[in-house]
């Protein structure tokens, strides 16, 4: 693949920039904080995106590279892929997916596939290589020259399926995650929650919780059976106390009719009794009366014999006339008017004896009625009291087999409000009962029907018990089927593609002028090299500019075997920490053994292209 030309609009510091490269090595020169960098992060932006995500940084790319003085944030790459393809991207960073020319500057974007994340993945499906192993391979960006141990594993990984598969996308690691997939997907496991093992799970708690519902179900059935009969039993009992109450209180109304009744012969009799008394009394008036008019007609004719004698007197003593007949005149009148008023009480008299005479036939006639009442008032009583005392033989008779005595006793002699509150108890203990009854009937035909259903819970729960047992043999299944997988990839790790691992030897010898020839990987400690003695360090432990030279080694050994296409190689001040004799061996090393690859290097520095001249001078 050859990068052609570059177009920036507008990308962090760079603006209005255009850029044309060539086959071969490409030198960029430019001072520090010019903007090479950023050139470089633009080509990859320009083929993989620029991402938002911080991803452990202090600012994301996208915030990074974004210009501050302008809404311009976009540019242009054309490239040929080694098959004679040409390509045209033109990509506003604001935005998630390009657009992508032909040759004929055709809009072809439809014709690649759209990551949901990422977009349109275009550079990946052209050249196989996705954006991870792009920087951990064809670019160095500055300080950025080592590989994390996540990286190496990573490029491990994909020679690993090459060398296993013939395919870098057939991974161990993704064949691992789709088997872990597959079984959470059709086992799952204690942490997840909507799989089949914690359905079946699940299930199986239920069923057995169900159960041993049932059992304790079928226990408290029995008890309330037992206590339905007790409380069957009570109701009857209650039933018939309550029977017997409004019998008596039956019998107590028709009874206060019948006192009633008496009481009412009672009062008539009284009644005569007070109207005797009365007209007695009158009678009693009457004869005081008459002893008064006897008196006053005695007192009558003493005053007049006192009056005749008096004026017999004075007229011998007087013999004036006129004087004598002067006191006679009040005499006479008085006289006159007493002999009405005598005359008057005469008749009167004569009314009152007729008047008395009325009274006592009356006095009579209500002595004769009273009698009449009290006699009917004595039979009346007489005959409730003996109707009161069979009732309550009656009574004792009827219910001395279904009640206790004490209790038949204690209520015929009970008042009428004591009765009525007694009636009103037992109904409501009566309707109590019947709810506890009705209650148990139930909770028993719920029991009943959950009964009839523990057969099918049974075979259920065998069904549930055999259907675990089944993915449990499935799970089993998966964790040996993922240990052989890692047993085989292990097995690859260990004879990991002897041509690279030879290359990586070969780079890192050439470069180092046989200080160092022999370098391997492991997952735990990353790049280690053997030095002298024959012992093996991590590479850590070398100098810097040894560490970026089995860097630069890797990174380059890998290259050439992830991917068929030759990629550019993108170098952002690799060679800082390298001496001129290790910046002639490199470049040596690029300029022989990778012809067929674009080199760019981005250096501040004049000691490349100084050093390439003179190997040009030399014919090397």
């Amino acid at each position: 693949m050859k990068i052609n030309n570059l177009k920036i609009n507008s990308f962090g510091k760079l603006k209005d920039k255009e850029l044309k490269l060539s086959d071969g090595i490409n030198i960029i020169f430019g001072e520090n904080e010019a903007g090479k960098s950023s050139m470089q992060k633009f080509i990859s932006s320009m083929l993989y995106g620029i991402s938002k995500n911080k991803n452990g940084k202090d600012i994301s790319d996208f915030d990074k590279f974004k210009p501050w003085d302008t809404d311009e944030f976009s540019g242009k790459i054309n490239y040929t892929l080694d098959n004679g393809e040409e390509f045209e991207v033109y990509r506003e960073f604001k935005k998630k997916n390009p657009i992508i020319y032909n040759s004929n500057k055709e809009d072809i974007s439809k014709t690649f596939k759209i990551d949901k994340t990422k977009g349109i993945d275009f550079f990946t499906e052209q050249t196989g290589i996705d954006e991870e192993t792009f920087y951990s391979t064809a670019i160095s960006e500055q300080e950025g020259i080592k590989l994390s141990k996540s990286s190496q594993n990573s490029i491990v990984q994909k020679i690993s399926n090459l060398v296993s598969s013939g395919d870098d996308s057939i991974s161990f690691k993704k064949s691992l995650d789709k088997i872990n997939r597959k079984q959470n997907e059709e086992v799952g496991t204690t942490r997840t929650s909507q799989r089949p093992i914690n359905i079946v799970e699940n299930k199986i708690h239920r069923l057995i919780d169900q159960k041993r519902n049932l059992d304790s179900y079928r226990e408290n059935i029995y008890n309330s059976s037992d206590r339905k009969e007790k409380l069957i039993v009570e109701q009857k009992q209650e039933e018939i106390q309550k029977e017997f109450l409004k019998e008596v209180k039956n019998k107590l109304d028709n009874n206060r009719i019948k006192t009633a009744e008496i009481n009412f012969n009672k009062n008539l009799e009284k009644e005569y009794n007070e109207k005797i008394k009365e007209l007695n009394s009158k009678i009693s008036e009457s004869k005081m009366d008459q002893s008064y008019e006897k008196v006053s007609f005695r007192n009558y004719y003493i005053v007049l014999a006192i009056c005749i004698i008096l004026f017999i007197a004075l007229m011998i003593i007087n013999p004036h006339k006129i004087i004598n007949f002067a006191f006679l005149v009040p005499v006479v009148i008085i006289m006159y008017k007493r002999y009405n008023d005598s005359k008057k009480a005469q008749i009167s008299k004569i009314n009152k004896d007729i008047d008395k005479e009325k009274i006592i036939n009356e006095i009579e006639v209500l002595n004769k009625n009273r009698e009449a009442q009290e006699i009917e008032a004595r039979d009346k009583e007489e005959k409730l009291e003996k109707e009161i005392e069979n009732e309550k033989i009656e009574l004792i008779e009827k219910y001395e087999d279904s009640l206790e005595i004490g209790y038949i006793e204690r209520n015929l002699n009970s008042t009428y409000d004591n009765l009525l509150k007694e009636i009103e108890r037992k109904e409501n203990r009566i309707n109590t009962i019947k709810f506890e009854i009705k209650t148990i009937e139930d909770r028993a035909e719920d029991v009943n029907n959950k009964l009839d259903d523990l057969a099918k819970i049974e075979e259920e729960l065998e069904d549930a018990e055999n259907e675990r047992e089944e993915l449990l043999s499935l799970n089993n299944s998966y964790n040996i089927a993922k240990e052989c997988l890692e047993k085989a990839y292990n097995k690859v790790k260990e004879n990991i593609s002897p041509r690279f691992v030879s290359n990586l030897c070969d780079i890192i010898s050439k470069i180092s002028n046989g200080r160092y020839n022999n370098i391997v990987l492991n997952d735990d400690e990353g790049l280690n090299v053997e030095i002298p003695n024959g012992s093996y360090i991590p590479v850590s432990r070398l100098s810097v500019g040894t560490i970026d030279q089995m860097y630069i080694s890797l990174r380059l050994s890998a290259l050439n075997e992830i991917s068929d296409e030759a990629m550019p190689i993108i170098l952002d001040e690799a060679f800082a920490y390298f001496d001129d004799e290790r910046l002639e061996n490199i470049l040596r090393y690029l300029t022989a053994n990778f012809k067929d690859n674009q080199i760019i290097i981005f250096t501040c520095s004049k000691r490349e292209k100084e050093i390439l001249e003179k190997m040009s001078n030399r014919g090397l």
